[in-house]
């Protein structure tokens, strides 16, 4: 059994001549690949306990009723996790080896998790509405630590994951990610259901947190290849030099102005943010909807790591051959589908096809948004293409909650369904025309 595993592995990740990834890539691909896998793995495992989707609006909802600052728990993580990328792409750029900076950068992400345990805690003595402001606080150091070290991650994916491999590596690391991850919030359920508010949530931050810097002990184990040319020229033409590592909006405005392809996938993304709007309210809606006890999201989340393991499975399988953008068309098709479930459903055991369905979205754009923002532009201005994309479509993830509550607030959560539902659709169409790299 075990050498069939080694077989299957070393055939998925065989790299042949016509793939034409250089010798430094090949020659530490598979250890790479491996490190990546383990810190994927870990990551998703300490996630499970703090879903942004699931556990951390369900624990939002225990200090507040108010469903602006509920919307706000993925908001703030995902608004974080894409602003501060275009500011720190000059720096990437002219950076000869990425990796010692994406190890401190990732040091100073995982450093607010060690105070979620602190703050359940706290919460019997400093009372739910000084929690509320310190989560809100904690949960905003979050996402914008994330986004500090999230373009310096990716360009180290790129560098060590040759074009070739990305799709079965995106897809193969994930599968055991999700894996870890279903452990993780069997785990967290058991937490939640068995031992008294707040203490529950504080021992499942904590467990977390162990998890979280397992991830990071291996990630720091990659093996970076020697860089070729420092700052290469862009071979497009029109498109300038970036010369010097300094904030150039010149650069920036002059790849939007050349690039149509670019502005197209920009617009795209953004409206899709704007249908992301129901995923801070779907967990909550449930619990509401069909009167379930807290415990209930961490089954969510179950749900959600499971299909996502026959997401990344499958997505991984046919992305290397469909490309990105077609990954992605499919993945905002699962999440329509998802939304409709919402909007119909009046059982509880309908509605967790709604979860089964933003698994395979998640994991859709997990592998698709990867691959499609590295293939966008020019390799020598591949930092600054991720930054753009990331940091000009994240503030309407800011957006998206304000809209989203506001819908609740005045009407109820089907209409805000409907209306997330309506943007979805148009983000599937704009995507479609979108141009990646062909594959044979």
């Amino acid at each position: 059994m075990a050498n069939r595993i080694r077989y299957r592995f070393s055939n998925l990740f065989r790299i042949r001549p016509e793939d034409n990834v250089p010798a430094s890539v090949a020659q530490h691909f598979r250890h790479n690949v491996i490190i990546n896998t383990l810190d994927i793995s870990f990551f998703f495992m300490a996630d499970s306990f703090w879903n942004i989707n699931t556990i951390m609006p369900v624990f939002a909802a225990t200090l507040t009723d108010n469903p602006f600052i509920i919307g706000l728990m993925p908001a703030i993580v995902n608004a974080g996790w894409f602003l501060p990328q275009m500011f720190i792409a000059p720096r990437v750029t002219h950076t000869q080896k990425i990796l010692p900076l994406s190890i401190r950068l990732g040091a100073f992400e995982r450093l607010p998790y060690l105070f979620f345990a602190v703050l359940a805690l706290a919460i019997p003595h400093i009372g739910k509405s000084t929690a509320l402001i310190l989560l809100i606080l904690l949960m905003s150091w979050r996402g914008i630590a994330s986004g500090m070290s999230a373009l310096p991650w990716q360009e180290v994916m790129a560098r060590v994951i040759p074009l070739s491999h990305r799709a079965r590596f995106f897809g193969f690391s994930r599968v055991f990610g999700q894996g870890a991850g279903i452990l993780g919030s069997i785990l967290s359920g058991l937490i939640l259901a068995n031992l008294s508010y707040p203490h529950n949530y504080a021992l499942g931050f904590g467990i977390a947190v162990i998890f979280l810097w397992l991830s990071f002990a291996c990630y720091a184990q990659n093996r970076e290849p020697e860089p070729e040319q420092l700052n290469p020229p862009p071979s497009e033409p029109g498109l300038p030099q970036l010369k010097k590592p300094a904030i150039d909006f010149n650069v920036f405005g002059q790849v939007i102005k050349k690039d149509a392809n670019f502005r197209l996938y920009l617009i795209a993304r953004s409206i899709s943010f704007i249908g992301n709007m129901a995923t801070a309210f779907i967990a909550v809606y449930a619990i509401k909807a069909f009167h379930l006890p807290d415990e209930q999201a961490a089954v969510f989340t179950g749900i959600i790591l499971a299909s996502g393991v026959l997401g990344y499975a499958f997505w991984g399988a046919i992305g290397d051959h469909i490309g990105p953008k077609n990954i992605m068309v499919l993945s905002f098709i699962c999440w329509f589908a998802a939304l409709l479930v919402a909007i119909f459903s009046k059982s509880i055991w309908l509605y967790y096809l709604l979860f089964a369905l933003f698994g395979l979205y998640q994991s859709g754009v997990g592998v698709g948004d990867s691959m499609l923002i590295m293939e966008l532009g020019d390799e020598s201005l591949r930092p600054t293409y991720l930054g753009m994309g990331r940091t000009l479509t994240g503030s309407f993830l800011l957006l998206a909650p304000v809209l989203a509550g506001s819908l609740v607030a005045q009407y109820d959560y089907i209409v805000m369904f409907i209306v997330s539902a309506f943007f979805t659709a148009i983000a599937t169409l704009l995507m479609a025309r979108v141009k990646d790299v062909p594959r044979s």
